[in-house]
C-alpha cells in the first residue's frame, strides 16, 4: 500500500463543530461596569469569594468545549504514538532477525577436501593389500583373485563392524574386548601369514603378517570415522544451503513488511502532525481565556479592596448616595 492510501485510509483531522461561546455579562464584558460591579460590591457587605467563584464559573463555561477538544486531541495524538510505538518496535525486531539470519551458520565445519583424501588413501591402501594378498596366495590358490577379495574384506570389515556399532562407552580393558577388536584382524593375518611362510623366507612373512595385521587395525577403524565426517560434510552442505534458501526467502518477507511498516509509520507520523495545528489552537484559545480570566479577578479584587477600605471612611448617606448612583 503506498503512502497516500495509507494516508486516505486513516483520516484523523477532526470534525470540530465551530464552538460559539455564550457571551459573558455585560458586567464581565466591560472593564469600566467590572469596576462598577467591584466597587459596590465592596461598600457592601457581601464577601469577595463568592464573586471571584462566579467569574470563575462564566470562563469555565466559555472554555468547555476547548477542553473537551484538547483532551479528545490528546487522546488521538497518545494513540497514533502507540502505533508509531509499536510499528517502530516491529520493524527494529524485523531488522535484528535478518542481522542474526544473515550471520547464522550451520552446526560444525566442513573438512570435505581432508575427508575425501582420507577415503582415497585409504581405498588406496585396500587396493595394494589386495594385490599382496592376492600375490602371497596365487601359488596355493587357483582362484586366488576372489580368495583375497574375501581375506581383505573379512580382516577390513570386521573390525569396521565393530566400529560403526559400537557405542561411545568407557569400558575397561578385557580380554573379551581385545578379542572381538582384534580377532578377525588377526586371524586374516596369521591366515596369509602360513601361506607366506611356504613360499618365501620367515622374516618377509613375518613382516607381511605385521603389515596386514596393523593395517587392519588402522584402516578399519580410519574408515568409518572418515565416512561418519563425511556424512556430516554432507549434513554441512545441506543446513547451508536450506538456511541459504531459508535467508532468501524470509529476508524477503521481512524485508517487504518493514518497507509495509515504514510506509504506515510514515503516514501516521503526516496524521499527527495534522492535529498538531488543532491542539495548538486550543490551547492558545484556553491560554487566552484563563489570561482573560486572571486578569479580570484582579481587576476586580484590586477595586473591591479599594472600595472596602474607604468603606469605613464613609457615612452610611453617602455610601446610599454611591449606590443610588
Amino acid at each position: 500500500m503506498t503512502f497516500e492510501e495509507q494516508l486516505n485510509n486513516n483520516p484523523t483531522v477532526p470534525d470540530f463543530s465551530t464552538h460559539s461561546p455564550e457571551p459573558l455579562p455585560d458586567w464581565l464584558s466591560d472593564d469600566n461596569l467590572l469596576r462598577d460591579e467591584a466597587a459596590l460590591l465592596g461598600l457592601s457587605h457581601a464577601p469577595l469569594e463568592e464573586k471571584t467563584s462566579l467569574i470563575r464559573l462564566y470562563f469555565k463555561q466559555q472554555t468547555i468545549s476547548f477542553e473537551r477538544e484538547r483532551e479528545e486531541l490528546g487522546e488521538k495524538i497518545g494513540e497514533l504514538n502507540l502505533g508509531i510505538e509499536q510499528k517502530t518496535n516491529r520493524i527494529e525486531e524485523l531488522r535484528q532477525n535478518i542481522t542474526r539470519l544473515e550471520a547464522a551458520k550451520p552446526d560444525g565445519e566442513p573438512h570435505f577436501l581432508k575427508t575425501v583424501t582420507g577415503l582415497i588413501a585409504c581405498l588406496g591402501l585396500l587396493i595394494g593389500n589386495h594385490f599382496l594378498i592376492l600375490e602371497t596366495l596365487r601359488p596355493h590358490f587357483e582362484e586366488s583373485r576372489l580368495l583375497s577379495l574375501g581375506v581383505l574384506l573379512a580382516g577390513f570389515l570386521g573390525l569396521y563392524h565393530r566400529t560403526t556399532s559400537s557405542t561411545e562407552t568407557t569400558t575397561p580393558f578385557s580380554v573379551r574386548q581385545l578379542l572381538a577388536d582384534a580377532g578377525l584382524p588377526f586371524a586374516t593375518s596369521f591366515f596369509v601369514f602360513i601361506y607366506a611362510c611356504q613360499t618365501q623366507s620367515a622374516l618377509s612373512a613375518l613382516g607381511i603378517f605385521l603389515f596386514l595385521f596393523f593395517l587392519f587395525l588402522s584402516v578399519g577403524k580410519l574408515i568409518p570415522g572418515l565416512l561418519t565426517a563425511l556424512q556430516n560434510d554432507f549434513r554441512y552442505r545441506n543446513q547451508e544451503k536450506n538456511l541459504k534458501n531459508e535467508r532468501n526467502l524470509k529476508t524477503v518477507a521481512w524485508e517487504n513488511e518493514i518497507n509495509a511498516l515504514t510506509i504506515s509509520v510514515d503516514a501516521i507520523r503526516v496524521q499527527k502532525w495534522q492535529l498538531l495545528p488543532f491542539l495548538n489552537r486550543v490551547e492558545l484559545e484556553l491560554s487566552r481565556s484563563n489570561t482573560r480570566r486572571d486578569l479580570l479577578i484582579e481587576l476586580f479584587e484590586n477595586e473591591f479592596n479599594l472600595a472596602r477600605s474607604l468603606r469605613d471612611r464613609l457615612s452610611e448617606q453617602q455610601i446610599r448616595a454611591i449606590v443610588a448612583n
